[in-house]
């Protein structure tokens, strides 16, 4: 699995980082149908978003809460069909001066068995993720700070 991992400061305590992160809210966007959990948000807890791709099709993602240490550290784990892979997504928060430093760590495999590989491939996943992390922190940075 790769390990990939980014960073942003967000002028807010941790704990507003926090309840917005572990928060069914955090999670709705223009391509989420639904989002559900099958009880409070803690340690365990099941989530599933219906989310619907730009061709129409529904597809539901499953997810489990797999690190909850309130204002500090939120983790799920994404589980994926075949030839995906399952991803651990991970947010720790950590005091900084004035705001929070939020770090957003993932655990991936990036080229999973079967899949065509070339080189250089991984390596152009893994910066695409990070892109894609870095915006993802930056709307969470301006939803939090408004």
């Amino acid at each position: 699995m790769a390990h990939i991992e980014t960073s942003i400061k967000v002028n807010a305590t941790p704990e507003k980082i926090f309840s917005y992160v572990s928060s069914l809210d955090s999670l709705k966007n223009e391509y989420v149908v639904s989002v559900e959990a099958d009880g409070p948000i803690k340690l365990g807890t099941k989530i599933k978003t219906k989310v619907k791709a730009a061709n129409g099709v529904e597809n539901v993602i499953t997810s489990e809460v797999i690190a909850f240490e309130k204002n500090k550290l939120f983790g799920t784990k994404t589980f994926a069909a075949p030839p995906a892979s399952d991803v651990i997504s991970t947010y720790v928060l950590e005091p900084d001066g004035s705001g929070t430093k939020v770090i957003m760590q993932t655990e991936a495999t990036l080229m999973p068995a079967g899949m065509p590989s070339m080189p250089g491939m991984e390596d152009m996943i893994k910066k695409q993720m990070i892109a894609g992390y870095d915006t993802a922190l930056a709307a969470l940075k301006k939803k939090i700070e408004g």
